[in-house]
């Protein structure tokens, strides 16, 4: 949908400089741009910013890119999500969206919406420190709730009023449609009256800081404990996650705590946790269990514990491990919800919790024993069969062989006959024989010269239609040269020179990044004296051919060993030959 000339003029409008100023302090050290990495935790300034060539690296983790690649990973968006943030601040239209009425009416209609939510938010936030909060902000208190937690999630509360918002926001020049479509008023039988009334107000804030929605709670036993905003052309409760603002702040996170709601995650942060998000009042979806997979690869599920929380835990476990994420469960003794724990027992001893957090096999089977007594030879047989079909679900033969022990040691049934009902062939006594893993044939010398060669034509372009006459882009074994090259040598039959950002803009994997960034970083003399020089070039080119003759020839010696008739035994022997003949005069010509 973005076309590479689209991605070019974005990335030329684009000031990587501007960009990486927003989120660090760069200093100019010796021409060069150079600030403390915003990807990890360090004291001496080992990331630097190429504003010429418009690229980052850090020689501390690695991390490299053009502007793009930096929003992606700051923000932790998609490619084409971090593309139309900087087309946004630059006032580049997004092509599919260009002279698009529909587009422009929708974006319209969420900007109004973020525009009323934030004066809705100041206006809750001011109510509970008000004559009318004062019961509101008591019960807060009382929940350990302190000024500094309160203010950091933006708290407030809605007066036991029909029209303390409406009337507000009706002041401001909003109308009563323009306050159904935002999820803030009601209407019923012609009566128009605020949405939230006598609750404590949560602000559900999105990654970019903009107010989405609100999550309203009762301070007593009444019905329904949460209210939250309906689904507006700002607020998907299916696609967004709370705290995810907050979240977004922290660096190097090895894990997120996914807990059922609002006040868990305050409660969690007020002690120290911050690490934590919530769903909006629905169940995990696949689009949330893919947002949660950009900011961490773990997540611990901390639901609560009654039958509910069991069942809501168990599908949101499967919907996690679908999108290869690793899942930890955590058990909270009792049946209490994280915020009660935390209240008894304090962040030391919720951290404990989480060290002893069950795989997700282990706690599918805690849950299938807890319906059974164990005792009853009838009863044990149906949490066999049922623990069975759990890992009929399992791929991994290794994984099933180590839950097949577990069950038999619940259960006392033997490890063979559990076998026999999932299916599995019996183990093999002796010992299974390495393979011996193949010899890599990539040899240094010619990595080098392939990596020379791609630096040359980064810093070169206008070079790539008369190198193309000695060797292809396919002639290159690492990957990431290969696309390199193709996309410069297709950039220049255009008659279009790529710049450094431009040439990354066509890498997604984050260790091809890093590789064509170091051949960026380089200069062409980085092999040693001269090898700027064409004799070198050509030396260059010959080591890569040398390579791939010797890799053709070892396939051909290879095949020679099998078995074969006279005709193809000549065959061979004749490629062979050849081979050998061009390798030896190549070689001498070096």
């Amino acid at each position: 949908m973005l076309s590479e000339e689209w991605i070019h003029e974005l990335l030329s409008k684009t000031n990587i400089v501007d960009v990486v100023g927003g989120y660090v302090t760069l200093q100019n050290k010796s021409g060069r741009l150079w600030a403390c990495c915003p990807f990890h935790n360090e004291k001496t300034p080992s990331f630097t910013v190429n504003a010429d060539r418009g690229f980052y690296h850090c020689f501390g983790c690695g991390k490299s890119g053009n502007a793009i690649h930096f929003v992606m990973e700051q923000e932790k968006m998609t490619f084409p999500e971090a593309c139309t943030y900087l087309a946004e601040k630059v006032n580049l239209p997004v092509p599919q969206h260009t002279d698009n009425a529909q587009y422009e009416k929708r974006k319209a209609a969420r900007n109004k919406i973020y525009e009323m939510n934030k004066k809705a938010a100041r206006a809750f936030y001011a109510n509970l420190y008000g004559s009318a909060g004062a019961a509101a902000l008591s019960y807060l208190r009382g929940r350990g709730m302190t000024d500094g937690v309160i203010k950091a999630f933006g708290m407030g509360f809605a007066p036991d009023r029909w029209d303390a918002l409406t009337g507000m926001l009706e002041q401001e020049g909003y109308t009563k449609q323009d306050m159904l479509e935002a999820g803030l008023a009601k209407s019923n039988d012609g009566r128009f009256y605020d949405l939230f009334r006598n609750r404590i107000i949560i602000p559900i804030i999105n990654p970019f800081s903009e107010v989405i929605g609100f999550g309203g709670r009762v301070m007593d036993d009444s019905l329904p404990k949460y209210l939250n905003s309906p689904e507006t052309a700002a607020f998907s409760k299916s696609r967004n996650l709370y705290n995810l603002n907050m979240v977004r702040k922290q660096k190097n996170l090895q894990y997120l705590i996914l807990v059922e709601g609002y006040m868990d995650v305050i409660a969690l942060s007020a002690h120290g946790i911050p690490q934590c998000v919530a769903t909006l009042g629905t169940a995990l979806t696949t689009e949330q269990a893919r947002l949660l997979k950009r900011y961490a690869q773990t997540v611990y599920l901390s639901y609560d514990g009654d039958e509910a929380g069991k069942k809501a835990t168990l599908r949101a476990a499967d919907l996690l491990e679908k999108e290869n994420l690793t899942c930890r469960v955590i058990s909270v003794p009792g049946g209490e919800d994280p915020d009660e724990y935390l209240k008894r027992h304090g962040k030391d001893g919720f951290l404990g919790l989480l060290k002893t957090a069950r795989p997700v096999l282990d706690y599918k089977f805690d849950v299938a024993e807890e319906r059974y007594d164990l005792s009853d030879g009838y009863q044990k047989e149906q949490f066999v069969k049922e623990a069975i079909g759990i890992l009929k679900e399992v791929q991994s033969a290794v994984v099933k062989e180590k839950y097949v022990k577990d069950l038999s040691g619940r259960t006392g049934f033997s490890e063979h006959s559990i076998m026999q009902d999932l299916g599995m062939p019996a183990r093999e006594r002796t010992p299974v024989r390495q393979q011996k893993q193949p010899e890599k044939r990539k040899k240094p010398a010619a990595e080098r010269a392939e990596n020379y060669i791609v630096a040359l034509l980064c810093a070169n372009p206008d070079r790539a239609l008369s190198i193309e006459k000695y060797i292809l882009p396919e002639e290159l074994l690492r990957p990431a040269n290969e696309k390199a090259y193709s996309y410069i040598l297709q950039c220049a039959k255009k008659g279009f020179m790529p710049q450094g950002d431009e040439i990354l803009s066509v890498f997604q994997n984050e260790e091809d990044i890093a590789h064509i960034t170091r051949l960026l970083e380089s200069d062409v003399n980085v092999f040693g004296e001269g090898m700027q020089s064409d004799s070198f070039l050509s030396d260059c080119i010959k080591r890569v051919k040398i390579r791939n003759l010797e890799m053709e020839k070892e396939e051909w010696v290879a095949k020679s060993k099998r078995e074969m008739d006279g005709a193809e035994k000549k065959e061979v022997g004749i490629a062979i030959d050849k081979l050998t003949k061009k390798l030896r005069k190549m070689k001498d010509s070096l």
